[in-house]
């Protein structure tokens, strides 16, 4: 186990339905202690049940609210799924998952059946409001969500901070997201789902720590074997606090700024 202070920026609550893959918060709070990790920006799982519509989304979203409000020193930020495929329907669940105390949100493409360019898509971020809140966005290799699909959301959103979620699948892959990140100053890369020294060192190089977060990507990715590819990059210690704490925390603090706003 680590003693570096580590906080978590792409992790989630729930279950996704289509392997069967999932935790609930008490799980990961050992896990957490198990990996060493003190904090976590913690966000709805994607590909969650839907048999009842909206409202099972309000339930996923209750779930992480009160999560935060419970253990508010591990989770000092929860991010919320509101699903495309709802439509202007679910323009009101982001102002109540406002409302009750989550500060963004979370969006999966792929297992939610939709691309970056739709207007509903564009209306729910609008839903946000005008203050900062985080919005963790998972890359594909796609066109569907791939990084320059995210710069292009980044862009058209200068407000709002953006996490690009593990960028790390393929080199084409990487090699967008380098562009996405120099061009968009509210866009930051999470190191989830690869257990490689080489990506930490890629992206260090290429884009300053300054604009990474450790993320793991739990439970869908064991965070031991990221917090470990990251120990040993071949990276300064100075370096190395940003990925794992700094920036994240940062992060945490402008998307708490807009809260009630």
């Amino acid at each position: 186990m680590t003693a570096r202070r580590i906080i978590d920026a792409h992790c989630h609550i729930g279950r996704t339905v289509a392997n069967g893959i999932g935790q609930d918060v008490e799980t990961w709070l050992a896990a957490m202690d198990g990996a060493g990790i003190d904090r976590a920006i913690i966000s709805v799982a994607a590909g969650g049940i839907q048999a009842e519509g909206l409202a099972d989304t309000r339930r996923a979203n209750d779930v992480i609210a009160e999560a935060v409000r419970r253990h508010p020193a591990r989770f000092p930020l929860g991010l919320a799924s509101v699903e495309v495929r709802h439509g202007r329907a679910g323009l009101g669940e982001v102002r109540r998952a406002l409302d009750i105390g989550l500060r963004g949100l979370v969006f999966h493409a792929t297992f939610e059946g939709f691309g970056l360019d739709s207007p509903v898509f564009a209306d729910l971020l609008k839903a946000l409001g005008n203050e900062p809140a985080l919005v963790l966005l998972h890359a594909t290799t796609d066109a569907r969500s791939d990084p320059r699909a995210i710069g292009r959301v980044a862009q058209d959103f200068p407000h709002l901070l953006f996490i690009a979620g593990h960028p790390v699948f393929t080199e084409e892959q990487r090699a967008q997201c380098v562009g996405a990140v120099r061009a968009n100053g509210n866009l930051t890369l999470d190191l989830a789902y690869q257990d490689d020294p080489r990506t930490t060192e890629f992206f260090v190089r290429e884009v300053g720590a300054d604009r990474i977060v450790f993320g793991s990507d739990a439970p869908y990715f064991e965070p031991r074997r990221v917090i470990a590819s990251i120990e040993a990059a071949a990276i300064s210690a100075p370096d190395r606090e940003q990925i794992f704490s700094l920036n994240a925390q940062r992060l945490i603090d402008l998307a708490s700024a807009g809260a009630g706003s």
